[in-house]
């Protein structure tokens, strides 16, 4: 009898496949993190942001300007690092849809976008803004399963894991790329990112109004 292990899922053992795509899972957050909060901070700093707030625009009007060119551009990015780099240097294949994959990663730099932009109203100049989002990133990466699974983090880790955005999207992403996953299996992810999203964007409309607008 020849008993021999054969690997299901990544059955050629490369870890190119999965460290190639959590890099561009990283990019879609410190870039949507970085621009939006550098954006906003700098508005602050020259005054613009004063201007603004006198016109008739209103607050929710001023975040949306901020997060619907991140988004375009990051996903336009994103993309080309995909066709350009993933798909031909790494082989990285592509069993899901990727019509899921950049409609589900626009909700996510949502929510990274809005936590950008509550670092960015706590937050009185540039380098404290840098120092803000250095403190919540690196937490945030350590919880996601980046590095590690959830699965062998401790319990008190595991349940703190799921306050952060990146451990949905880098479940849902390797699921949907990897493993061909749909809408249906990979549901409780985009919930998550939907509702941490809401709430980042709620909390940074009602930080606003309270220490800017008034």
């Amino acid at each position: 009898m020849d008993e021999r292990v054969r690997v299901k899922f990544n059955p050629n053992m490369l870890s190119t496949w999965f460290s190639s795509l959590l890099e561009l899972m990283n990019m879609f957050t410190m870039v949507s993190l970085l621009l939006t909060a550098a954006d906003l901070v700098r508005e602050k700093e020259h005054g613009t942001l004063e201007q603004l707030l006198v016109s008739p625009v209103r607050t929710i009007e001023i975040f949306l300007a901020k997060i619907i060119p991140t988004i375009v551009l990051v996903l336009g990015l994103s993309s080309l690092s995909f066709l350009l780099v993933l798909k031909p240097a790494f082989h990285v294949p592509i069993r899901g849809s990727l019509f899921l994959f950049y409609t589900v990663a626009a909700l996510y730099v949502f929510a990274m976008t809005s936590m950008g932009i509550a670092i960015a109203v706590v937050a009185r100049n540039l380098a404290q803004a840098m120092m803000i989002m250095l403190l919540i990133l690196q937490p945030m990466i350590f919880l996601s399963g980046a590095w590690n699974p959830p699965e062998a983090m401790s319990h008190w880790m595991r349940w703190l894991s799921y306050v952060s955005p990146m451990r949905y999207f880098i479940d849902f992403g390797y699921g949907v790329i990897l493993k061909g996953n749909g809408v249906a299996l990979v549901a409780w992810d985009i919930a998550g990112i939907l509702i941490l999203g809401c709430a980042l964007f709620s909390f940074s409309l009602w930080w606003f109004r309270r220490s800017v607008a008034r």
